[in-house]
């Protein structure tokens, strides 16, 4: 598996990150102590260069999850290089080492990545005088210290273009490919690609390629002197045609491959991609194993290829800790479990113990006068040791009882079997010296009643025990399940910085928040077949409904929608009145004023007839939007269609309805379009320079605000049949219908209570 650049890979990422030129850096950040990430932006584009010291560079299309606190090095690259521009990336000489500059003139810094060996990162400034550096070091051949405020030097020698061109054109001769061949020992062979891959600095994947291109076998076995390196050696200069080709494309128009294996899983038999390869070229002569997937960058490419290896490597570890918290719960369980056998044993051992002492009654009080009379008569404990052998030698059935002489603890060990049942095997029973045969079973049945209490209790605390660990085990398998994954970063849409929401029907309705954006949204965003809308309130937001087809209508439940918007993003919200929006066609909407008149900004002209909508309540409310999986999206496509096929299915054709026009034409109502020419002002106006006085008196609905909703009202009370109030007693008449109507409700549900609990108390 391929874990790191190649020079052609170098190349190819370099040259598709030259498009990033001109954009400024908004941020750096550390993944780890050797992987950063330069966050990127200009005007409505945003990208992120991820680069690895010694390992890759390239754009990233993922978020990583990055170090809650910046090191070291982070800090002085974002002290150097934030808020510049990336003016240019090269790639030094004919080697995996990249230059990337950002600033002019004289506040220039250098960003030099080393993707070779154990790699490096240094920042410097326009002269090469190290800044900072990742990984201080001395060259071993040139004895180069590299270090702060020590200048950062390369091979001259390979800088020049003509040099580089012409490596790239010569890299194969005859000469290079004799010196490789003389590695070779006599009477050995070596793989093609192994002598090759050197020459053409391509990596093996693509080497292998191009001498799949040259009708050669990558595997084929080179011997010196031999007829293979005959072969080999004519098609030298047709290698060398097909590798500058291959650079040609890589410098001009990288592609991006991935080759990958299907392997079944062994947790869940599903079949699983694992990545092998990643390539900047299209590579057909794969192994019969290997399938391949083609990206329309290089980049994406690289970025999937290690997003993947990246997120193996998280579950991997996942499953070390989930196994390790396993581990633990069952060590638990095993040792409390080997506690409470250990008692229980115990227990069988001393009832058997006390039962073998009753049955050899006799046997034991003739041992126990024996070894008493002994002690007695003040002889040592080697002479009755060696007094027991002799007579235990002898045939002395109480001798040979005994088995073992413990003075130290004053006991013996005697060996007794079931006098009922020779089958039986030989127990071994300490007796105490101090007590008689009938007390030494008594102790033992003493014993095995504690050893019982002790198991009752082993086996509650070992329950509170078990307990614990699994809701330890609990804890953190559930911290595992919560894996960190690389997920690819959400592209920002272009409405989200303006207030909106989706209709019921799938339409996208958007409001601006300040006049600036009611301006913007009418100049760029509203298009033919769209809907503006405004609430019948002085500087309210304006609302544009995007259709789907410039020719299809926008539904009724979706002005409905917007209309309310319009209006709770309006003065009407502050004064708690409800007032009612109107919209208009894409078309009716203007930015010219009539002759010998000035519209300021955030004002518009609407021309011809405005559509206005019921009353709306001033309520808003707030949801949440879950994106799909790709699956998902393929299967809400499905159902989308369906969906569609029906309502095609249940439209009615016209014939019916110019039947039913025909039927009832009362219902017809033609609109005059009249000739109406208005000027709305769209917005609170929240423009720059303004101070906090202007904005606060702007929160205010103004004089003539305040009197247009006061018409308003008397209209509403009009319709009410309640002309007689004044229109500042309207507010308190709503609040104290509501509260009444409030009030009824409450005491209808407390009747019904009641009615349920007699019901439940009677029955």
């Amino acid at each position: 598996m391929k874990n790191r650049f190649t020079l052609v890979d170098v190349i190819a990422a370099v040259s598709e990150l030259k498009n990033l030129i001109g954009m400024r850096v908004n941020n750096v950040y550390d993944i780890d102590n050797k992987t950063y990430l330069l966050k990127l932006s200009r005007t409505d584009e945003k990208a992120v260069i991820l680069f690895e010291s010694g390992v890759k560079l390239h754009q990233t299309f993922h978020d990583r999850p990055k170090s809650q606190t910046p090191s070291s090095f982070s800090m002085k690259l974002r002290k150097h290089i934030n808020q510049k521009r990336l003016t240019d990336i090269k790639v030094i000489g004919f080697d995996r080492l990249v230059e990337l500059t950002f600033g002019s003139e004289d506040r220039i810094n250098k960003l030099i990545i080393e993707l070779y060996d154990r790699g490096n990162v240094i920042l410097t400034d326009g002269d090469y005088t190290i800044l900072n550096i990742l990984r201080v070091r001395t060259d071993k051949d040139t004895s180069v210290k590299f270090a702060v405020k020590e200048k950062y030097t390369y091979s001259a020698s390979n800088l020049s273009q003509e040099n580089i061109q012409n490596q790239k054109e010569n890299s194969i001769n005859e000469q290079d490919f004799d010196e490789i061949l003389g590695r070779i020992p006599e009477g050995k062979t070596e793989q093609l690609v192994k002598i090759i891959a050197p020459l053409t600095k391509c990596g093996n994947p693509v080497t292998k390629e191009i001498l799949a291109r040259c009708g050669l076998k990558a595997d084929l076995r080179v011997e010196r002197n031999s007829e293979t390196e005959k072969e080999i050696r004519s098609k030298l200069s047709e290698i060398q045609k097909i590798t500058t080709e291959i650079w040609n494309q890589v410098e001009n128009r990288p592609l991006g491959q991935i080759t990958y294996t299907e392997e079944k899983s062994i947790a869940n038999g599903t079949i699983c991609e694992v990545y092998q390869d990643f390539n900047p070229i299209l590579i057909n002569n794969l192994p019969n194993a290997q399938k391949f997937k083609e990206f329309p960058t290089f980049c994406e490419a690289v970025d999937e290829f290690f997003v993947r290896i990246e997120t193996q490597k998280l579950e991997q570890k996942s499953l070390n800790i989930e196994k390790q918290a396993l581990k633990k719960l069952e060590n638990v369980e095993k040792d409390q479990k080997e506690r409470i056998d250990a008692l229980v044993l115990a227990q069988e051992q001393r009832e058997k113990m006390a039962d073998r002492i009753i049955v050899n009654n006799d046997l034991v009080e003739r041992a126990l006068l024996l070894i008493r009379t002994a002690l007695a008569n003040q002889f040592s404990w080697v002479t009755i040791e060696e007094m027991r052998k002799k007579a235990a030698a002898n045939g002395d059935p109480t001798a040979s009882a005994i088995l073992e002489l413990k003075f130290e603890n004053n006991e013996f060990i005697m060996g007794l079997g079931d006098p009922y049942d020779e089958d039986e095997e030989i127990l071994k029973v300490p007796i105490d010296i101090a007590l008689n045969a009938a007390k030494n079973a008594q102790k033992y049945f003493v014993d095995k009643k504690s050893a019982a209490e002790k198991v009752k209790k082993t086996v509650a605390s070992s329950g509170k025990a078990i307990k614990n660990a699994q809701e330890k085990a609990k804890i953190t398998l559930d911290h595992v399940k919560i894996v960190q994954e690389v997920k690819k970063t959400r592209k920002i849409m272009w409405f989200e910085k303006f207030r909106w929401f989706i209709s019921s029907e799938g339409y996208i309705v958007v409001a601006g928040r300040e006049a600036q954006q009611n301006e913007l949204l009418v100049k760029k965003y509203l298009r033919a077949g769209d809907i503006y809308m405004h609430a019948d309130v002085r500087g309210a937001s304006s609302v544009i409904i995007r259709n789907h087809k410039s020719t299809s209508e926008i539904p009724p439940k979706t002005l409905t929608e917007a209309a309310q918007m319009a209006v709770c993003y309006s003065n009407a919200w502050e004064a708690n009145i409800s007032a009612s929006a109107w919209w208009v066609h894409h078309h009716q909407v203007s930015r010219t004023a009539p002759t010998g008149e000035y519209l300021p900004a955030g004002s518009f002209m609407i021309r011809g007839k405005k559509n206005f909508m019921p009353p709306s309540q001033l309520v808003m409310g707030l949801g949440v939007l879950f994106r799909m999986d790709d699956e998902s999206i393929e299967r809400h496509r499905e159902a989308e269609k369906t969906i569609e096929e029906e309502s095609v299915k249940i439209e009615e054709s016209p014939e019916k309805l110019e039947e039913e026009e025909e039927e009832f034409p009362d219902v017809e109502i033609k609109i005059g379009e009249e000739e109406e020419l208005t000027m709305i002002e769209v917005g609170p106006k929240v423009v720059a320079g303004q101070n906090k006085n202007q904005q606060n008196q702007q929160k205010n609905p103004k004089k003539e605000t305040a009197q247009y909703l006061e018409e308003k009202a008397n209209e509403e009370l009009a319709n009410l049949g309640a002309p007689h109030l004044q229109p500042h007693e309207y507010a308190q008449y709503k609040k104290k219908k509501y509260r009444h109507q409030q009030g009824h409700r409450q005491w209808e549900l407390q009747l019904i209570c009641a009615i349920i609990f007699l019901l439940f108390y009677f029955l």
